[in-house]
């Protein structure tokens, strides 16, 4: 699958933006309630894209979904929502990424914020984790655009992030409802410029499906988002 010129102007402006010298960022989430992360380079800006920022505020927003639960925040990044997780109530959190310098990343964010209920882990979705653990929580921000990391310049780690992935995602939803407890929930994000081949909506078959849309105006994607609640027990 291959994406369209206009899409392949927007990913190439992501990924310019992503080429940033290492530094703090604060991520805003809501009134007088902010985040300081550490952002290295070779990892996505939380700051600075959009699914980043308004995933953040959703799960600020919506502790209920997660308090007091096992969660595992996968594609983690610099560990932005495992982070806020942690922070907001739940009860233990892993954090994964395939990328080890977002790995390493998301570790030195866990020690500056003296979180106590995380752990994290190298690994292509749930691969390394930990063997016969189940989750009540999963977050997932994955690839949006269906183009190929080939089809442009530039960093490889970040390209990948953000390109290809459609087979990712099928992969994705044949093994998170081993790992997902009964009446479990997967949390995805999904920017709709990127086209249908990514949607979550369009693979999570005999799932239930709840759809909260945003209309982003912050950021690097501009336009309609939704932010999905996935369950594993399919509506009787």
């Amino acid at each position: 699958m291959t994406f369209t010129e206009e899409q392949k102007a927007h990913v190439k402006k992501q990924l310019q933006a992503n080429e940033h010298d290492a530094g703090t960022r604060t991520i805003i989430l809501g009134d007088n309630t902010s985040i300081d992360l550490l952002i290295e380079r070779d990892v996505f800006g939380s700051d600075i894209m959009s699914s980043g920022i308004y995933l953040a505020r959703f799960l600020y927003q919506h502790q209920e979904l997660y308090a007091g639960k096992d969660c595992v925040d996968i594609g983690c990044g610099a560990g932005t929502q495992g982070i806020i997780m942690s922070k907001y109530g739940a009860r233990s959190v892993v954090l994964s990424d395939i990328n080890p310098s977002a790995v390493a990343n998301a570790r030195k964010n866990i020690e500056q914020q003296d979180i106590t209920n995380a752990e994290i882990y190298e690994s292509d979705l749930f691969e390394s984790l930990p063997k016969n653990r189940t989750y009540d929580v999963i977050v997932f921000n994955h690839p949006f655009f269906s183009g190929e990391p080939e089809e442009l310049e530039g960093n490889d780690m970040l390209k990948r992030s953000m390109l290809g992935g459609t087979q990712l995602i099928e992969r994705f939803f044949q093994e998170a409802p081993q790992v997902l407890r009964q009446n479990g929930i997967i949390i995805m994000p999904y920017f709709h410029f990127a086209g249908i081949e990514n949607e979550p909506g369009n693979h999570s078959k005999g799932l239930t499906i709840q759809e909260y849309k945003i209309e982003s105006q912050e950021g690097l994607q501009k336009g309609k988002f939704s932010i999905y609640v996935i369950g594993n027990k399919s509506e009787n």
